[in-house]
């Protein structure tokens, strides 16, 4: 049995009982509990195989654009200032941190990425089959200038690796994290195969503190705390929370769907150091890691509470008859935190209004954390909550809520997920500019538009319509350097086995100070179409340039992938770097079948650079790592080129 305090807002984590036979299937599980009293933390264990894998050298084809050498020969742009953004205190400093480079989700890094001297493309091939098919890598932090920490994503089960970069690549350690339990008949049903390259959980948006230590919302609802150090997990040491009665007391979920969908989509620390985390269906949860106890306790509320007449006024048009009581229970009801009551609510609520087989507000995305808040988009609204300590519940910024009135915080939403989007809203991380803006973009009818909003009072500041319409989706976070953001479009971009035609394209948004907004920046890119399909297009400030991973325009059908430098102050663009194999040079050990139903056995060894929705980030030693269907592609260069003749 589990034992909790009845409280939307404060659960005290205690004995679950959760899944068994998913995590015996994916060989991981939990060993004793932790502490006395208090219960629900266990000695995380796994039984671990040996890991497959092979590194492969791939041939590289190097190319400088004439529009920049014409201009400024074969040299590189001049460095950018280093940006000026808040430093997390909780998290690693100097690479990597997160997805999205840092919690501001900039996109941004101050290291340096390959250039045209000696450039190398490694292929960090993962051999498992089975439940790991396929081994793709979308996540990566690094503990120092020789290793990364990755996870390597299988179609069932899923891997933590810690990886010796120093040379060629080389597993230093390994542990199995519960996979999302995906069956291989899936991958074969065009629909299903699609669900599943929708679904964010088990490890997408773990974080690396500034002590070692990677955090992994894992597919089960489990938060799973692995310690690193020397290199090497210190596995008598790993944690797991069982979080899934948690999060089935903060859900406002349907009775109709099925409550195993509702997974946990990020987690991040905020500010004071509590672990932050979102599910798929609109939990949000807090853990006071730093609580006395012998377990840490969990705060979790629903989503859906906070500006919810607003957002039922611009859902269905109207506050339903008969609704109005109910809105002023809820309210009465969040602030004795009573969960029994808020769950009554919510079985009443969802029948009132007719919300039965509908999870209403999804959480897809990762979030952002700034010095005083948590920033995180929903599929209808931006939020910026906080936690009072006094209180101990999970708040609304009291600044941002009479700003939902307004209604531009409950953003424009056509409730249709476009060709190029995950799910139904909005497809980007909050992205912090500086300690004034946040940015998302929209999902409105035809044509999305770039949202930028205050901080401090959750205002609008400007709405930019982006690319053309019909042709417009964004499922990758703003890019924030300065004044300046930069957007790329993802329309088209469906089912990864497909070519999947897409509209593409980047724009840029620089501040303007006589209007007190931001306008589009005309003539950027300065020439060329830059179709970055499903990676964010990522900064380097050391050599003041935008890289964008993207298909050879050159090429027909869903092969030769390469990575483009961009000039960020005038749009030209300078050099790509195209990783590739020829004939039976990458030696795929699937069978034929596999190959035909995945991506086809033709031009199969320039197909696996496809990087299905992973994003990249900036490593050491001017190199970007880079998720690819049978694991990670890096790229790499000597740091400087070389002497003109």
């Amino acid at each position: 049995m589990r034992c909790w305090k009845t409280s939307i807002t404060l659960i005290t984590l205690c004995v679950a009982a959760l899944c068994a036979s998913a995590c015996t299937k994916n060989r991981t599980g939990r060993g004793p509990e932790i502490g006395g009293a208090d219960k629900g933390c266990y000695v995380y264990t796994t039984n671990d195989d040996e890991f497959q894998y092979v590194s492969q050298q791939a041939k590289v084809e190097t190319k400088w654009y004439p529009e920049w050498t014409s201009r400024h020969g074969q040299t590189l742009p001049d460095s950018l200032d280093a940006p000026d953004i808040w430093q997390h205190p909780k998290l690693s400093t100097r690479y990597a941190a997160t997805m999205h480079e840092n919690s501001a989700a900039t996109d941004v890094s101050v290291e340096p990425g390959p250039i045209p001297a000696n450039p190398r493309v490694e292929y960090f091939h993962v051999l498992e089959k089975g439940t790991r098919l396929s081994g793709m890598s979308p996540f990566y932090t690094f503990l120092d200038e020789h290793t990364v920490v990755t996870i390597s994503f299988g179609r069932d089960a899923a891997t933590l690796l810690v990886v010796d970069i120093s040379g060629q690549a080389r597993v230093l350690d390994h542990v199995a994290i519960p996979g999302r339990g995906s069956s291989a008949m899936e991958l074969v049903s065009k629909r299903a195969r699609l669900e599943i390259f929708r679904d964010t959980s088990g490890g997408a948006y773990s974080y690396l503190d500034s002590r070692g230590n990677v955090y992994v919302p894992g597919a089960d609802d489990t938060l799973i705390g692995i310690p690193i150090r020397d290199r090497r997990i210190v596995r008598d040491e790993m944690i797991l929370l069982d979080l899934a009665q948690d999060v089935a007391q903060g859900t406002w979920v349907s009775d109709t769907m099925d409550r195993s969908d509702n997974v946990l989509t990020a987690l991040m620390p905020d500010a004071a150091g509590k672990v932050w985390f979102t599910s798929k269906f609109g939990v949000v949860g807090v853990v006071d890691v730093d609580y006395s106890g012998t377990c840490p306790r969990v705060y979790t509320t629903a989503v859906a509470y906070f500006a919810l007449r607003q957002k039922l006024v611009q859902y269905l048009g109207e506050v339903p008859k008969g609704v109005e009581d109910l809105l002023q229970r809820v309210e009465e009801a969040k602030e004795t935190g009573d969960a029994e009551d808020l769950a009554a609510l919510r079985t009443e609520g969802r029948r009132r209004v007719n919300l039965e087989g509908h999870a209403f507000e999804q959480i897809q995305n990762s979030f952002s954390v700034g010095p005083d808040g948590v920033y995180i988009v929903t599929s209808l609204a931006l939020y910026k909550l906080r936690f009072n300590e006094e209180t101990k519940r999970i708040e609304l910024d009291p600044a941002w809520e009479p700003t939902y009135a307004e209604g531009d915080l409950i953003y424009d939403n056509d409730r249709k997920i476009k060709p190029g989007h995950l799910n139904d809203g909005s497809g980007t991380t909050p992205t912090l500019i500086g300690d004034q803006f946040v940015a998302i973009v929209d999902n409105a009818p035809e044509q999305v538009n770039l949202l930028v909003f205050r901080q401090d009072n959750g205002k609008l500041v400007s709405r930019l319509p982006l690319f053309e319409p019909g042709s417009a989706a964004v499922e990758n976070s703003v890019v924030s350097y300065g004044n300046s953001l930069v957007v790329g479009n993802t329309y088209g971009y469906t089912d990864p086995f497909s070519e999947n035609p897409t509209a593409g394209g980047i724009m840029r948004f620089d501040y303007d100070e006589q209007s007190g907004g931001f306008v589009q920046v005309e003539g950027w890119p300065a020439m060329g179409h830059f179709d970055g399909k499903t990676a964010t297009p990522k900064l380097s400030t050391s050599n003041g340039l935008l890289y964008v991973y993207h298909r050879d325009l050159e090429a027909e059908g869903h092969h030769d992938w390469q990575l483009t430098a961009v000039d960020f102050r005038s749009g030209w663009p300078v050099f790509s770097i195209k990783g590739f194999f020829e004939g039976k040079d990458f030696d795929d050990n699937v069978s034929g079948l596999v190959k035909r139903i995945t991506l086809g056995k033709k031009d199969y060894g320039r197909k696996v650079f496809n990087n299905i929705w992973g994003t990249f980030s900036f490593g050491p030693n001017n190199s970007i790592f880079i998720g690819t269907y049978r694991g990670y592609v890096r790229f790499s260069s000597d740091p400087e080129l070389p002497a003109a003749p």
